[in-house]
């Protein structure tokens, strides 16, 4: 059995499905990455039947095309992008245009998806925290939930989305300063500024 704990794992995983086709290495692989890659594109389209197809899709090519698979140097990077594509071709077929750009696909972004420890924070506050995620620019906030919620390094975003990482760390500033501002106005209201860098920090994403 192959375990799935390091990147050598990983890559003796796709060998294995490439050069052997081995279904169970397969189901493997669809077991680590379906939940999150069913996450991701659901934030696009909010629709599970049509979340389900997009993953279902996204799988059947990898196992069409699995003698490539050694060939894939990040992996992650590799699904989330033809997730991402896929999302987007389904969302330019319901809407029926040529194409759709970032600023207007509409993502959903809760606080509870990006601040697990949301126990630490109280109603009023985390309701005003995820106003402030609702109302950022629709890049601002893909680009936030890829940093944040999926981990993706800076890079990888940019790789993705086809944009510079100069952009990412803008879009990124932005998001964080404006929750920043929503947690420092309301520890300032109450009289309490000695918890905000403890709160923030549970709103960065990692580089």
């Amino acid at each position: 059995m192959i375990r799935l704990e390091s990147d050598k794992d990983i890559k003796e995983l796709l060998k294995s499905i490439a050069l052997k086709g081995d279904e169970r290495a397969f189901k493997l692989l669809f077991d680590k990455y379906s939940t999150s890659l069913y996450q991701f594109s659901f934030s696009f389209l909010k629709n599970k039947s049509l979340t389900e197809e997009v993953v279902s899709d996204v799988f059947f090519r990898v196992w069409l095309n699995r003698s490539e698979l050694i060939n894939i140097l990040n992996l992650k990077s590799y699904l989330f992008k033809a997730t991402y594509n896929t999302s987007i071709s389904y969302l330019t077929q319901q809407n029926k245009k040529s194409a759709i750009s970032l600023e207007e696909v509409e993502v959903e972004l809760g606080v509870d998806l990006i601040c697990p420890e949301t126990e630490l924070i109280n109603k009023e506050l985390k309701e005003l925290i995820s106003e402030a995620i609702e109302n950022l620019p629709p890049r601002c906030k893909i680009i936030y939930k890829m940093a944040k919620v999926e981990q993706m390094k800076y890079k990888e975003i940019a790789e993705l989305l086809d944009i510079s990482v100069k952009t990412i760390n803008h879009q990124l500033s932005i998001a964080l300063k404006r929750i920043g501002e929503v947690i420092k106005k309301y520890l300032q209201d109450q009289g309490d500024n000695g918890e905000f860098m403890i709160l923030f920090q549970l709103f960065l994403p990692k580089r």
